[in-house]
């Protein structure tokens, strides 16, 4: 066999061998450029959720030490309070609060501690805490603030101090002494409770801001935006990101893919890693801001009944008759408001995490459908007339799924008519058709019912969590049903339940 001429010329054989080498290399190059680019995009991703974690762990923190000071008011003897202040195993639940003490206001030089308790003895009963430079401006600053908890800046200890005014019961203005907690941010950044730091995923640690930052770090302030608790973390990725998501070395992708295409295997496992990651971390952050909402959407009601509480405690007497019940009636509707979240937001949580399976049974459709109208005249106090035109015979379908949604739909219906107006509720074989003429659904906001905590423009100064039609939607999806809406702002709803066959 003759061979090629071409063999035979070196210069022709290296040029051949190079371009060989550059395809594999560039190629390497290139895939292995995209894939750092991703892997620096789900880092932002992790740590964006990590600080939401710590943001609400120190609003967490925050909340106790505000109960706390809230009840120290009504303390009599703060040096030894009664049982229960505070709650018996509150080291175990609020568990990076290193320590809480008491200190009484003599004048503005002697701040004394007559309490304290927690897991370290970071000051002791009888230290003064106006000696301490770095406590005075923040006591001054709970005195003349408006804001019921500020913040002091880390202490060399890697702790937060956070101090609370405590006014006497009679006279607000007037300040008897301070709550103050050291919060642990070393233990914060070490909490095995949230994945990321579990698992290694991620690294933080508290800084102070005249520490020069690392280029391999993110900082992150972590504050409500509202009484200053501020304090700074640096996040970066841990052992268990590199060894778990994290993209090779290229050099050593560039060596592998000149001698086989093993590595292009490798890359394809990396990036299917990467993406169940990402999936992972968008799910978690999209817990994380469902809880961080429904905080926030408890936050209201539960103003309403502490400022109500605090005027019939204050002023019982002097308030009329007409305040008064006006004051327990703005308590009531917002305890009931309150409940109803509670409620919704636990029946969604059974059935996210799968713990709710259909049950399907042998249902009387004309029976079941009275019970559901009778429980919601009853709530609703017989707001609206509800008309009802019920067929006959059973059907196979999971009573207490189809219950809460139908209830979620014929509440919203009575809630959103006008007094006296008339409710349809018609039920046959597979099919149920609920009808009003209330103030119905804009046609822009159609798309987005049964986001959760979503509620349409018109809806006024009516009361509503925002979760009825999640609950229904997702009810529906385990019973394998849907639900067809068909509205005209300002002249009625018609919802209409199909269930499979």
């Amino acid at each position: 066999m003759k061979t090629p001429r071409w063999i035979e010329q070196p210069r022709t054989l290296a040029a051949l061998t190079l371009a060989f080498a550059l395809v594999p290399a560039a190629i390497a190059f290139i895939t292995f450029k995209a894939a750092r680019e991703r892997d620096a995009r789900l880092f932002d991703t992790a740590a964006e959720v990590l600080v939401e974690q710590l943001k609400i762990n120190t609003l967490r923190h925050q909340n106790f030490l505000n109960i706390m000071r809230n009840q120290w008011r009504y303390v009599k003897d703060s040096a030894h309070p009664p049982q229960g202040m505070p709650p018996k195993g509150w080291e175990t639940r609020i568990t990076h609060l290193r320590m809480l003490a008491y200190a009484t206001h003599v004048d503005e030089s002697n701040i004394l501690v007559t309490w304290q308790q927690g897991r370290g003895a970071l000051v002791k009963a009888g230290d003064n805490l106006a000696s301490n430079p770095a406590m005075i401006p923040v006591l001054r600053q709970a005195r003349l603030s408006t804001a019921p908890l500020l913040f002091a800046a880390p202490h060399a200890d890697n702790s937060l101090v956070i101090v609370g005014a405590v006014t006497s019961p009679e006279d607000h203005l007037l300040v008897r002494g301070y709550i103050v907690g050291w919060i642990d941010l070393e233990s914060f950044c070490h909490d095995p409770a949230l994945p990321l730091l579990k698992g290694e995923v991620l690294r933080a640690r508290p800084v102070s801001t005249a520490e020069e930052p690392d280029p391999a770090e993110r900082r992150q302030l972590i504050s409500d935006g509202e009484n200053k608790a501020e304090w700074t973390v640096a996040i970066s990725r841990g052992s268990g990101f590199s060894r778990e998501y994290g993209t090779p070395t290229p050099w050593v992708g560039f060596a592998a893919l000149g001698l086989s295409v093993l590595p292009l295997g490798v890359l394809v496992m990396l990036a299917s890693r990467a993406g169940k990651l990402r999936i992972a971390l968008e799910a978690e952050q999209l817990k994380n801001q469902f809880v961080s909402t429904v905080s926030h959407e408890f936050r209201t009601p539960l103003s309403v009944i502490l400022s109500g509480a605090e005027l019939l405690e204050a002023h019982a007497a002097s308030l009329s008759e007409s305040r008064r019940a006006e004051l327990l009636a703005q308590i009531k509707s917002s305890t009931t408001r309150m409940n109803e979240m509670v409620e919704q937001v636990l029946l969604l949580g059974r059935i996210e995490s799968g713990a709710m399976k259909p049950n399907p049974q042998p249902v009387e459709i004309a029976a079941f459908c009275r019970e559901i109208v009778e429980e919601v005249q009853t709530a609703t106090q017989h707001r609206c007339e509800i008309e009802t035109k019920l067929g006959e015979g059973t059907r196979l379908f999971d009573s207490a799924l189809m219950r809460s949604v139908l209830v979620n739909l014929l509440t919203n219906a009575v809630k959103y008519s006008k007094p006296g107006s008339r409710v349809t509720l018609q039920a046959e074989e597979n099919r149920f058709v609920l009808s009003d003429t209330g103030i119905g659904i804009p046609a822009s906001e159609q798309s987005r019912l049964g986001e959760p905590f979503h509620r349409a423009s018109n809806v006024g100064d009516v009361a509503g969590t925002g979760l009825g039609l999640t609950v229904v939607k997702r009810c529906l999806v385990l019973c394998g049903g849907a639900l067809t809406v068909s509205s005209e702002e300002g002249r009625g709803t018609q919802m209409t339940v199909v269930l499979p066959s």
